[in-house]
């Protein structure tokens, strides 16, 4: 099974750690980010796609991860989209039309906050 993981901050290390755990999971990572957490934690030496995932990008991410599912584990803030009101709406609907231009299973991963 070939997973996409979009986000490679804090929540993404942490999907990225349960995932190395099963060795028959082939994990691909996307992050235009220049600070990456997981990076840093040496939890993956880089990230394979420096693309932001996008209805505009998302055929091109697609083709090249050729996922069998997608996490999002990406914050509201990791998107890039500023702190103005009503982003975390706009965030939302982003994530709402990837889920429903793939053709492949898409998977929120919500934040825990401790």
């Amino acid at each position: 099974m070939r997973v996409l993981v979009i986000g490679a901050g804090r929540t993404g290390a942490k999907v990225l750690r349960q995932l190395r755990k099963n060795p028959a999971i082939e994990v691909v990572t996307a992050d235009p980010r220049q600070e990456l957490y997981a990076v840093e934690e040496g939890i993956i030496e880089k990230v394979d796609i420096r693309e932001a995932l996008t209805p505009l990008t998302l055929k091109t991410v697609f083709e090249e991860a050729r996922p069998d599912l997608v996490l999002l584990a990406m914050a509201t803030e990791d998107l890039g989209l500023g702190k103005a009101p009503g982003v975390d709406i706009l965030a939302d609907a982003l994530r709402d039309e990837l889920v429903a231009l793939s053709k492949v299973p898409v998977i929120e991963v919500s934040r825990v906050r401790r």
